[in-house]
């Protein structure tokens, strides 16, 4: 499995003869980072933000996941957790969705903009995860 890192939540997942994901595209004009030039079966959205939903930069997408869900999609099980990505009680809290990818048996788990320690439930619906994919904010460096 190869995994590359394309800078704050984007990363880029392939394995042989599978589904490749690509994660949180972001704009490059908002971010900072150069724009991307990526190509994937399948694009993953935490949240509908600048730096996490530019689907249009990754080309050959067949499938585009924005929320929970269970889906397979090219050999690669895809599970999506919902969030409250940043710790309001009002119905404005924007959501986050964080995603396990099994690829034969390895589990990658992308936490997109999380910015809160996970509850207990969201960690047991994650399952066992052998990689975590995390972006670390700003001002926590």
């Amino acid at each position: 499995m190869e995994i590359t890192w394309y800078g704050h939540s984007c990363f880029r997942l392939t394995e042989r003869s599978m589904a490749t994901v690509v994660t949180d595209p972001y704009d490059h004009s908002s971010i900072g980072y150069d724009s991307l030039k990526l190509k994937a079966d399948i694009v993953t959205v935490s949240h509908d933000a600048d730096g996490h939903n530019n689907t249009s930069a990754v080309k050959g997408t067949s499938h585009v996941i924005t929320g929970p869900g269970e889906f397979e999609i090219g050999g690669v099980f895809i599970t999506g957790v919902q969030t409250n990505g940043h710790g309001k009680k009002d119905d404005s809290e924007l959501r986050n969705t964080l995603y396990v990818f099994d690829y034969d048996g390895i589990t990658v788990a992308h936490l997109g903009d999380l910015d809160k320690v996970l509850t207990q439930t969201e960690v047991e619906a994650l399952g066992t995860v052998n990689v975590a994919l995390v972006r670390l904010a700003a001002e926590a460096v």
